[in-house]
């Protein structure tokens, strides 16, 4: 597993992601990613599985300070109100003091976003997170965040993958200390079956999901969160710490089009330019 040290926090790199797994299915995958070596789950409230998640991690024998668990809060009410009483409810769910992170899910143009971020600030106070972040936030969002709100944003996780590549909002991350956490970093299956990685793929004798996960462990602060519900599917997404992308793959993969976006909510904010 590689690490990541990011503001004094040592992070596994590659997480489980678990949406939309419930129930005995998502407890099962995450004792099996356990059991292989994952160290990072990353579920939310609006998932409705943090039980089962609790119950694996209880029972796993893990001790809590090695496991990087993520949640995320105010999916469909970003209230003060809510906020705090959904972290409270997912902690009792997850079996668990505190969460290393918690991240506001979508922003909900209803609320103002001081109020939602001043509660995750609260909550962070109190330790019931150790750190906070957002998710799905364009550039516009976190220029609010950092320069008008004052938020010391640890990550924002955000769609990304080999066809849809956000050069932008990456670049603004990185300049200003924000971690990137890719979610759907196959593509919602995307990656499967496409020709270029799966020729990029054969040459390192990896399949097209490893090339996948690969480009992405390729970046600077960088995690990102695959899933899968198949012990071969979350060993595949595992081993791939042994190979590196050259210059020609990242060529090919730059080359490939740009616009699967799979994430779109009626509430979407307005994407920011995918190139610069």
């Amino acid at each position: 597993m590689k690490y990541i040290e990011h503001k004094g926090i040592r992070v596994p790199c590659l997480g489980l992601g678990t949406y939309p797994m419930q129930g005995r299915q998502c407890y099962d995958v995450v004792r099996m990613a356990l059991d292989i070596g994952y160290r990072h789950i990353d579920t939310a409230e609006s998932y409705h599985n943090e039980e089962p998640i609790g119950e694996a991690l209880e029972n796993s024998k893990i001790p809590r300070n090695e496991i990087f668990l993520t949640t995320k809060c105010g999916f469909l009410d970003a209230s003060r109100e809510n906020v705090k009483k959904e972290i409270e409810s997912s902690l009792v769910k997850l079996r668990t003091d505190y969460v290393d992170l918690l991240l506001y899910h979508w922003h909900h143009k209803e609320t103002p976003m001081n109020e939602t971020l001043d509660a995750l600030k609260e909550i962070q106070s109190k330790g019931l997170t150790r750190n906070i972040g957002v998710g799905n936030f364009t550039i516009p969002l976190l220029k609010e965040a950092k320069e008008v709100h004052n938020i010391d944003i640890f990550t924002n996780q955000f769609e990304s993958h080999p066809l849809l590549r956000q050069i932008p909002l990456e670049n603004y991350c990185k300049k200003n200390g924000i971690l990137v956490t890719a979610h759907s970093p196959i593509g919602r299956g995307r990656a499967v079956n496409n020709e270029v990685l799966q020729h990029i793929g054969k040459k390192h004798k990896k399949s097209s999901v490893q090339v996948a996960i690969r480009w992405q462990l390729e970046k600077e602060l960088r995690m990102l969160v695959p899933k899968s519900t198949r012990r071969e599917g979350l060993e595949e997404n595992f081993d791939v710490f042994d190979f590196s992308l050259d210059n020609d793959d990242l060529k090919q993969i730059n080359e490939m089009p740009n616009n699967q976006r799979g994430s779109r909510p009626d509430f979407e904010p307005h994407w920011d330019p995918l190139d610069e």
